[in-house]
């Protein structure tokens, strides 16, 4: 698998954590003392936007002529996202207050620590994979400045 492709499956994936993580806050907001979830929904929605424009822009960026000419289309990836879609969206994927007992309690509490650790997690590994790229950038760029007759030797 070319590095081209991790990347997009990755930048996919992020996005849609990000729209599921806005759209699940958002389904948590219930009242004014809640407004911290009203917050990471719609950052969880503007993350996911922001993921579907830098997408974009990176698969322009990345198709070359020869990889213009037309392609047959595949269907066997849309059907497995629209089918997680489908689960993820209906009231069924829910658990429910038989499955967690009561609907307060210390159990619920660690549930949701164990929420917030994970995203916290997530969301570190993504700040080091930007701190990496543009560290990456920015040495290539001081390297090409240096070298500006090593970018005709080839």
């Amino acid at each position: 698998m070319s590095l081209k492709t991790v990347h997009i499956v990755f930048v996919t994936f992020s996005t849609l954590l990000a729209f599921a993580f806005g759209g699940w806050s958002l389904n948590s907001y219930r009242s004014d003392s809640e407004t911290v979830y009203l917050i990471l929904g719609v950052g969880g929605l503007v993350c996911g936007v922001g993921l579907i424009v830098y997408g974009n822009w990176f698969w322009r960026k990345i198709r070359t002529l020869e990889e213009e000419r037309p392609r047959k289309r595949k269907w066997f990836l849309p059907l497995p996202v629209a089918a997680a879609l489908c689960v993820l969206g209906s009231r069924a994927a829910e658990a429910c207050s038989v499955c967690y007992g009561e609907a307060e309690g210390p159990m619920i509490d660690a549930a949701r620590t164990g929420v917030w650790l994970l995203f916290g997690l997530v969301f570190a590994l993504q700040l080091a994979f930007v701190v990496f790229f543009v560290y990456l950038h920015r040495r290539a760029k001081r390297y090409r400045e240096r070298h500006p007759e090593m970018q005709w030797a080839d």
